[in-house]
């Protein structure tokens, strides 16, 4: 094993988000240890793999999102980041959730209120949005929901596409939380990052 990857090894294992699974490491090491990315941009071989991992999990772009949810009440986003996260920004209106909620407290919180709805999850890239929502899928489906998407790319795909985002404060932003240095690599606009508001 090279240092380099010894190093990606350490990082997955003292990981805060125990959820995140190793082949997508070695997937990210892959891709920043590479010299060409010519053949296919960063977030969309993640966007592969996701779907490759969950493959119950259907995806939105973020253009037909901005347009659905300018023009449809029935559009419900959840927000699958931590809250530091959530704070810098989000999409207007979106609903903060633990990455770690489990499927039988989110459909306690949010199940009934979800009838008939359009529920989307988001997080940095779709990782974390696809655990939960593969989580609730045949629950939020029982309970009435019409559609349950995952955004492709997530909020980094949102970001690097220059749509709007919204801080703690509900106030128009143009920052993006990184997640970490390594994630935040897959943010265009670098000098738009934020661990947070101060």
């Amino acid at each position: 094993m090279t240092n380099a990857t010894e190093q990606v090894m350490k990082q997955f294992k003292a990981s805060r988000v125990k959820s995140l699974a190793l082949p997508l490491w070695m997937c990210l090491f892959a891709f920043f240890s590479s010299q060409s990315q010519a053949d296919q941009p960063a977030l969309q071989k993640i966007h592969n793999w996701i779907q490759n991992e969950h493959p119950i999990v259907n995806h939105i772009r973020g253009n037909e999102l901005e347009r659905n949810v300018r023009n449809n009440e029935n559009f419900v986003l959840f927000d699958v980041r931590e809250r530091a996260e959530y704070d810098v920004s989000h999409l207007a209106n979106a609903i903060q959730v633990d990455p770690e909620i489990s499927a039988a407290t989110f459909s306690a919180l949010y199940g009934e209120t979800l009838k008939d709805k359009t529920v989307v999850f988001y997080c940095s890239v779709g990782r974390r949005s696809s655990l939960l929502a593969e989580k609730v899928h045949e629950d939020l489906s029982a309970q009435g929901a019409n559609q349950i998407l995952n955004l492709e790319h997530g909020i980094f795909g949102w970001h690097n596409e220059i749509r709007q985002l919204e801080d703690r404060s509900d106030e128009i932003t143009d920052f993006v939380h990184p997640y970490s240095w390594r994630w935040g690599r897959l943010l265009e606009r670098k000098d738009l990052i934020r661990y947070d508001l101060e």
